[in-house]
């Protein structure tokens, strides 16, 4: 008689998971993850106030990834600084905004991570275009600096000047040409930039696109959070999940549609006592 295995219930369920802290060390990320019962992660891979990054000490690597297979904790997803601007006419803030990128994907390249999100940045009013070309060239740079860490595009609320509309996703993604470039979409994004996700036709249009774009098989997470404001207000204030905007059944209709179904999902909202995703988040969003 062949005995069955059993299996962990953890590697059954969605990969739902947040944004924490590595304050005090890498491995404190597993633990402050482990905490709000979330099954993958995304850090920082330093300080988010400040441009100064190291790569990760060897000892705490090794622990971390020892820990990451053995607690099934992936995907993991390292966010750059929200300084970053690959589209400044700055030189000297476009040298500090790639030297911070570098690093952390050569910290993604020591975690095996799925990829470093990245806020593209502003065009200061100046149009994507006349900066497409730059930013284009930078991430081919990043990308001939490292191994294999994915570069991840996150779109972008719709603020004036602001970069990472789905069109100009998919303009750098094609410029960029490499299968190391993916995509990321924030709910609370989507709708700040006039994708009504209480709609579940506005979804479908959102994927017809996606697919025109071939940006579909691109998608390599979902950052999920409600919106503490309107629908195409063009801002970015993420809000806890079901008090805000969008609304529990707009958020559900975003992640359980059928050609999203299968993403890792990471929130990064306030939480209810204000410190960021909490046990509640997570439970919250394991019922959409």
């Amino acid at each position: 008689m062949t005995r069955k295995i059993a299996v962990p219930h953890r590697s059954l369920t969605r990969r739902i998971g947040a944004h924490v802290s590595i304050a005090g060390g890498l491995t404190n990320a597993i633990e402050n993850i482990e905490n709000i019962n979330g099954n993958c992660l995304q850090i920082f891979a330093g300080s988010p106030r400040t441009w100064a990054r190291k790569i990760f000490p060897a000892d705490q690597v090794r622990e971390f990834n020892k820990q990451i297979q053995s607690k099934d904790l992936n995907p993991i997803f390292i966010h750059a600084l929200y300084l970053v601007n690959l589209g400044s006419d700055k030189k000297d803030l476009l040298e500090k905004s790639e030297q911070s990128l570098l690093l952390d994907m050569q910290n993604g390249d020591l975690i095996s991570s799925s990829g470093v999100i990245v806020h593209i940045g502003s065009h200061q009013g100046r149009g994507f275009d006349s900066v497409k070309n730059q930013i284009i060239s930078s991430i081919k740079s990043l990308l001939s600096q490292t191994k294999s860490t994915p570069f991840i595009i996150e779109n972008s609320a719709g603020q004036k000047g602001k970069i990472g509309s789905i069109k100009e996703i998919k303009a750098l993604v094609d410029g960029v040409n490499s299968k190391r470039v993916k995509v990321c979409l924030d709910s609370a994004h989507l709708f700040s930039a006039g994708w009504d996700l209480r709609d579940k036709q506005e979804i479908n249009n959102l994927v017809i696109k996606l697919k025109e774009y071939k940006l579909l098989n691109k998608l390599i997470c979902l950052h999920l959070n409600d919106s503490k404001v309107p629908l195409n207000s063009g801002r970015d204030i993420h809000e806890n999940l079901g008090t805000g905007a969008i609304g529990k059944q707009g958020l559900s209709n975003f992640i359980n549609h059928k050609n999203l179904n299968h993403l890792p999902i990471i929130l990064e909202v306030p939480g209810l006592a204000g410190k960021g995703p909490d046990t509640h988040s997570i439970n919250l969003a394991q019922t959409l």
